[in-house]
């Protein structure tokens, strides 16, 4: 079974956490695999929508790696090729004034367009557009379950965008000691796994700098040392609206939460 889940954000786009950007589970699925989206409540026409467009993004993006992967071998060695016979050929036609300077320029230039070509021809194969398809259709005839226990991190992101901004760094890089978020999960430590490990997941392909900070912060936290410069920098990436403070929060209290 493919779980997936939506967390709706006040006044933000959702975040629609799924396995399908996870390459590596792409030979475990089956065709017929069941596809599960828990929300916190009814999604609205607009949410489901959203959700949709979403797992089809992360599809299109999973399917892709997955058949990039599988066929880097013989596209490594047919590259290789086009490397050897294009620099041989070159050689021999082009009489220059600095011998294998202009040969090796184009052969790398006729090799790269090798490459970028032989993957776009890989991702619109049969092999791809079929396991896309598939993915696809069970993704849109999903069951659609109510998990209440997911408000809790609704309410955590929508309680960090209240709170004052400077005490939550202060709190996060522990130059205060007192937390403004206490964060309570009264569901299965299984489940909280499954969303935290999802979640990063997530932030890892959409944000590459919040995940890198917020495994600082968690280094930080671990070895129970203050940071008032990381304080002052979060702040000031907050105020100028260059980090998503709320969800930094929480990917740091999904991480202590689960060990």
């Amino acid at each position: 079974m493919i779980t997936c889940y939506v967390l709706s954000r006040h006044q933000k786009n959702s975040l629609c956490l799924s396995p399908y950007l996870d390459v590596d589970r792409m030979d475990d699925w089956k065709e017929d695999e069941e596809v599960v989206l828990k929300s916190s409540g009814m999604l609205t026409k607009s949410q489901k929508d959203e959700a949709t467009y979403a797992l089809y993004s992360a599809i299109d993006f999973c399917v892709d790696r997955w058949i990039q992967n599988k066929q880097y071998v013989p596209r490594l060695l047919i590259c290789a090729l086009i490397f050897t016979a294009s620099y041989f050929v070159l050689s021999l036609a082009i009489r220059d004034p600095l011998p294998l300077i202009d040969e090796i320029a184009i052969s790398v230039g006729l090799t790269l367009l090798g490459w970028s070509a032989l993957a776009k021809r890989d991702t619109r194969s049969s092999v791809a557009q079929r396991r896309r398809y598939e993915l696809k259709v069970r993704a849109s005839e999903r069951k659609e379950v109510i998990e209440q226990q997911l408000f809790v991190l609704e309410e955590y992101l929508d309680e960090a965008s209240k709170v004052d901004a400077l005490a939550l760094c202060n709190s996060l890089c522990l130059v205060s000691e007192e937390s403004p978020l206490p964060f309570v999960f009264e569901g299965t430590l299984d489940e909280l796994s499954d969303i935290a490990a999802l979640l990063f997941l997530q932030v890892r392909m959409s944000d590459k700098a919040l995940l890198q900070t917020a495994h600082t912060l968690v280094r930080l936290r671990k070895q129970k040392r203050a940071d008032s410069r990381l304080a002052a920098r979060l702040y000031h990436q907050h105020m100028q609206k260059r980090i998503d403070l709320p969800l930094l929060s929480l990917l740091v209290a999904l991480d202590e939460a689960t060990g």
